[in-house]
């Protein structure tokens, strides 16, 4: 897993090395935390005696915890380095899963679940730090895409395994698993992750300070604003689908599942194809293209939802959507960690806390419609994708350099 260790990569081309799929398991690692964990919910509430929807409690405190320590490990790892930031981070995440699996109240559970997501944000946050210490602009993008193709898929095959787990009885499994995925993370980290010299601020105070000139960026809140778009219509097809699609269409759960993976692996096809090109026609044009194909895709499902066209014209239009995210996040990111080069774990953080507070919202709202028709995912999808695209096309096209 060897990499340079120069502070200017410029110039370098991206390379699918094993670095590429270990920065994918860090990044999906927060994921992993919830969707290997679903299954068991129910087992979850059996075993502690507490009702469905306080369960819920220890999948939201897990995205609390992740909120505030991508505030933290960015400023952190600026100044003390990616490497040992993340081994923290991890080492926090490997305790926390252990003593959630050793939890006997629903207090305790939430408080540790809390600590898991502040663990675990280390691994989102810094693996973006460590591409962009490496490479920069469009080779940036080519890495970037690889690894979000990996964040893609965990959500298709993580339910899976973890319905396994869930049929063994014991709901403690699921978070003994979480503990060996870490302490592998923690293992490889300390290793095979080489150590990489950059510019470092004098103090951790010059490294929060960092969120200031970040917020104060007109382009980076931009890019900011329109992958958080973006990251509104995946949010939505999410937490809102599954009623879509069992409760309104009456399909079978497994059914659904097969619906969910096929969108999801169109993410992640999106983003192989923008690893692909991105190379050769320049991020403002993939990002352009992302855009173009999320307003289309948004569009389509608000029709498909309009004129009650069924489950497969939804479903594809749902599809195009996904397929356009993977031109938008990846290149969105490497573009703005690119423009604050003494600072991209801050960025990185800001990114992170973005996507996940805007879901958090959007699907706190949404849980309140008690409307399983389409038309609630539908007016969503269509009002983000036609505003990331509005964000672009109305702003950020105009300054953005045509390459890099």
């Amino acid at each position: 897993m060897s990499g340079p260790t120069s502070s200017s990569p410029h110039g370098q081309r991206a390379q699918f090395t094993l670095l590429i799929p270990f920065l994918g398991a860090l990044t999906a690692l927060g994921p992993l935390s919830n969707d290997l964990y679903v299954p068991s919910l129910s087992l979850v509430s059996e075993g502690l005696g507490i009702s469905a929807g306080s369960v819920q409690l220890t999948m939201s405190s897990l995205l609390i915890g992740f909120s505030f320590g991508a505030l933290l490990y960015g400023p952190l790892s600026d100044r003390y380095g990616r490497k040992p930031s993340l081994c923290l981070g991890l080492a926090i995440y490997v305790i926390a899963a252990m003593l959630s699996a050793m939890s006997t109240d629903l207090a305790s559970l939430v408080a540790f679940r809390s600590l898991q997501g502040f663990g675990a944000a280390a691994g989102m946050v810094l693996s973006r730090a460590i591409i962009l210490d490496r490479w920069h602009d469009e080779e940036a993008s080519r890495a970037l895409s690889w690894v979000a193709i990996f964040t893609f898929i965990t959500p298709v095959l993580a339910p899976i395994v973890g319905g396994y787990l869930a049929s063994l009885g014991h709901w403690p499994m699921v978070f003994w698993a979480h503990a060996v995925a870490g302490a592998l993370c923690l293992l490889v980290t300390l290793t095979l992750l080489p150590r990489v010299r950059s510019f470092r601020p004098s103090t951790l105070l010059d490294s929060v300070r960092a969120y200031g000139a970040i917020l104060g960026d007109a382009q980076a809140l931009g890019y900011m604003l329109c992958t958080g778009l973006g990251f509104i219509g995946l949010v939505a097809f999410v937490s809102n689908s599954s009623f879509v699609f069992i409760e309104h269409f009456g399909l079978a759960p497994y059914e659904y599942g097969f619906c969910f993976s096929f969108v999801m692996l169109g993410a992640s096809v999106g983003s192989y194809t923008n690893g692909h090109y991105v190379a050769q026609l320049g991020i403002s044009r993939m990002i352009a293209f992302g855009t173009m194909i999320l307003a289309l895709g948004g569009t389509g499902t608000l029709l498909a939802a309009l004129l009650d066209a069924g489950v497969v014209t939804l479903l594809l239009a749902i599809l195009l959507y996904a397929f356009g995210i993977g031109f938008v996040f990846a290149n969105a990111v490497a573009r703005t960690m690119s423009r604050f080069p003494h600072a991209k774990g801050a960025a990185s953080a800001l990114f992170g806390v973005n996507q996940f507070l805007i879901g958090g919202i959007v699907a706190g709202i949404l849980s309140f419609l008690d409307d399983p028709s389409p038309m609630p995912l539908a007016v969503t999808m269509s009002l983000a994708g036609i505003g990331c695209a509005a964000v672009w096309w109305g702003g950020l096209a105009r300054v953005a350099p045509a390459r890099a």
